[in-house]
């Protein structure tokens, strides 16, 4: 399932900002999508600065290719707040506005691919804070089509909710499920069974089994519990299907 994490409200005064130690750089690139609110942008960029910005950090806004003077009066003031923030300076962080076509999907998704494949070997957070929802979808897209060094973190802002929910590593769930879909099956009642007994259950070793078992852990579907493994909602949905 999506894990929510709090995220402030509204437009974050600079010199919030300002009081934040730098820990390790994390983050090379942050891209986001632009709605009628800079709110959502600026707790994006928040949240991205507390993890760690590195030098000269990417941050790139997708907006929908229409003119719409709410959009241009969001971009105008999250520019202005970043570029008051002198964490912002001391890093050279870099905004780049990039406009989507949305009169066709297959269309839209390849421009943002055009743009996110670039940052494919970069450490990357993707966070879709507002905008159309076809945009949101297109981007989304693009970066499940893109092949990454290091897999990015993907957020949904909720519109006026203050939060933010993590997304988990469907192309991760989708690769392993082909190969771990009979563990799932065995499981699927969502009671913790131990590894023994799953291995009879399935009449294979238990090398075997523990091997998948992992995979399964690793891609958010199976937990590990002190009564056994046993199946998160994200995989219990792959076994209702």
């Amino acid at each position: 399932m999506f894990k929510a994490a709090h995220v402030s409200r509204g437009l974050l005064r600079p010199n919030i900002f300002e009081a934040i130690t730098l820990r390790n750089h994390v983050i090379d690139a942050l891209a986001m999508t632009l709605g009628f609110e800079p709110g959502p942008l600026i707790s994006a960029f928040a949240s991205a600065v507390s993890r760690g910005l590195s030098k000269g950090a990417h941050v790139i806004v997708f907006t929908a290719a229409f003119p719409d003077e709410r959009s241009e009066r969001a971009w105008l003031e999250f520019q202005r707040v970043v570029n008051m923030m002198e964490v912002s300076k001391k890093l050279s962080v870099e905004l780049e506005l990039k406009e989507v076509p949305l009169d066709d999907m297959s269309s839209a998704i390849l421009e943002v691919r055009k743009v996110v494949h670039e940052l494919r070997k970069k450490k990357v957070k993707i966070a879709i804070t507002g905008g159309m929802r076809a945009l949101g979808i297109a981007v989304l897209a693009a970066v499940l089509l893109t092949k990454w060094e290091q897999e990015p973190e993907i957020e949904v802002h909720l519109e006026g909710r203050g939060i933010a929910l993590s997304v988990p590593n469907l192309r991760r769930l989708i690769e392993v499920s082909g190969k771990c879909l009979d563990i799932v099956e065995a499981m699927r009642d969502g009671s913790p069974v131990k590894l023994e007994e799953l291995a009879i259950r399935l009449g294979k070793d238990r090398s075997t089994v523990y091997r998948r078992l992992k995979l399964l852990v690793e891609a958010g579907a199976v937990k590990r519990t002190r009564y056994g493994y046993q199946l998160t909602p994200l995989g219990l949905a792959l076994a209702n299907f």
